[in-house]
């Protein structure tokens, strides 16, 4: 399974991007390491949000 994470306006910045939560780590360093601002996390304070799903590896070559 695959985690999709987009964040707040992440078209600017390339998301939603797919997210391991074992190798990545800690999911706020990991946005701003993948490309977002870490001013967007702070403005937005605890209504920060992200939007997240899981796919298989099944449904990502039917997209292809």
């Amino acid at each position: 399974m695959k985690k999709w994470i987009d964040p707040p306006s992440g078209w600017k910045y390339g998301f939603p991007k797919t997210f391991d939560t074992e190798k990545d780590g800690d999911m706020y360093e990991w946005l701003v390491a993948n490309g977002y601002p870490q001013e967007e996390i702070e403005d937005l304070g605890k209504h920060f949000y992200v939007r997240q799903w899981l796919t298989d590896e099944e449904e990502e070559k039917c997209r292809t």
